[in-house]
């Protein structure tokens, strides 16, 4: 009898970590409202070589949420680190005109954190083709799509 408990109590406890899952606690990362969002802080903005007179502006803000949320990701522009950023933060680059590439890249930090920057989180990074006009703001969130995969930049309003 007491055996037939136990497994029910198994049972139990197995469906309670799959209707967790199911409700929103392991899903991806979603965009903040933008009362919460702020500027990254200085000292994790990178400069950039000079982009000219006539520039466009891309802004890129961090979701928010519990994939990845204890750890900064870094932010390259045309392969060069251009910010870190920490969830519900974003990062301002005035751009010369014309194609550019945006790319997710891994921070190196304490702990788990340090494992954003191994050579297989590395080889999975992803990025996204933009195109700037001289004076236009085009606006980018850093998302985590799915729990296993990695994070990417796409086009928001």
């Amino acid at each position: 009898m007491r055996r037939i408990v136990s497994n029910r109590r198994g049972a139990v406890l197995a469906l309670t970590l799959v209707a967790i899952a199911g409700t929103g606690c392991f899903m991806p990362t979603k965009q903040p409202d933008a009362a919460v969002v702020r500027p990254a802080p200085a000292d994790r903005l990178f400069d950039l070589p000079p982009q000219g007179a006539e520039t466009g502006t891309v802004v890129v803000t961090r979701d928010v949420g519990a994939v990845g949320s204890k750890c900064a990701i870094g932010v390259m522009v045309d392969e060069q680190i251009a910010a870190h950023l920490n969830i519900a933060e974003s990062a301002s680059f005035d751009l010369r005109p014309g194609r550019h590439l945006l790319t997710v890249t891994g921070v190196d930090g304490p702990g788990l954190c340090s494992l954003n920057s191994s050579k297989a989180t590395l080889a999975r990074r992803r990025s996204t083709e933009v195109f700037v006009e001289a004076g236009v703001t085009r606006k980018y969130r850093l998302t985590f799509p799915s729990v296993e995969s990695p994070p990417v930049i796409e086009a928001t309003f």
